[in-house]
């Protein structure tokens, strides 16, 4: 009998450990991970007006920057939330804490650099977008909704499909840090930091999407056919 209990409890072991090893809710790695970086709504929507807004969005968006910029991202984080509390005074006894609100922390990036600082001119723009800081521009502030995007962060299986994702509603790079140089590092990679501001984040569902793999195929083949498709003659195009 004592065999039997024995035996059974390996097998339930070896099923656990199974599923989590092989299985499809294994525990969550973190240097597995996708980031979507969004561009302001007005450069999406095409709502940035004309002059200066007009070339940053052209910079932010075209040659596939962003893309590009979200591909290299090293490091990120799942956001935090904090509900805000206020001591409840009208009863007697031990206190209650009421909820009145809650605060959302800035999330911390970093992001290779590539040689010819993409990723640097990339959030420099965008920043721009939020306050002009061009002597001709007059150091003028921006429309809100000119410079708030959209951040995506997705957790990744061992298939590179996306189990569960976090969305940083209106976000903006709040601070971009400096880039250390040194000629003692001759065989590492520039990095720099990003610190995003948004109002709030919210959960986006996983679990349904392609492989990492399929979408960066249809990404390329998206590409390629808007290249065919730009240079064909007008004419051909509204057949």
């Amino acid at each position: 009998m004592a065999n039997f209990w024995n035996g059974l409890g390996y097998s339930v072991l070896n099923e656990f450990i199974s599923s989590f090893l092989h299985g499809k809710d294994g525990f969550a790695k973190p240097a597995r991970y996708e980031v979507v970086i969004g561009p302001p709504s007005g450069i999406q929507s095409g709502t940035g007006g004309g002059g200066t807004i007009s070339a940053i969005s052209q910079a932010l968006d075209g040659n596939n920057n962003t893309r590009a910029v979200s591909y290299n991202a090293e490091t990120i984080a799942f956001p935090g939330r904090n509900l805000e509390t206020k001591e409840d005074l009208s009863t007697y006894g031990p206190l209650r804490e009421i909820v009145m609100g809650s605060t959302y922390e800035d999330v911390s990036a970093t992001f290779y650099v590539s040689s010819d600082h993409k990723e640097q001119k990339f959030f420099h723009d965008w920043q721009n977008t939020a306050y002009n800081m061009n002597d001709d521009d007059n150091f003028g502030a921006n429309y809100y909704f000119n410079y708030v995007g959209n951040i995506d962060i997705y957790q990744l299986d061992e298939k590179d499909t996306r189990r569960l994702g976090i969305r940083l509603m209106e976000a903006f790079p709040k601070t971009i840090g400096s880039i250390d140089m040194s000629y003692g590092s001759t065989n590492e990679i520039e990095k720099m930091s990003v610190s995003f501001s948004y109002r709030f984040w919210k959960i986006l569902p996983g679990g349904g999407g392609s492989s990492f793999l399929n979408r960066l195929s249809n990404i390329a083949i998206n590409h390629v056919e808007r290249k065919l498709i730009s240079k064909l003659p007008k004419v051909l195009t509204r057949l």
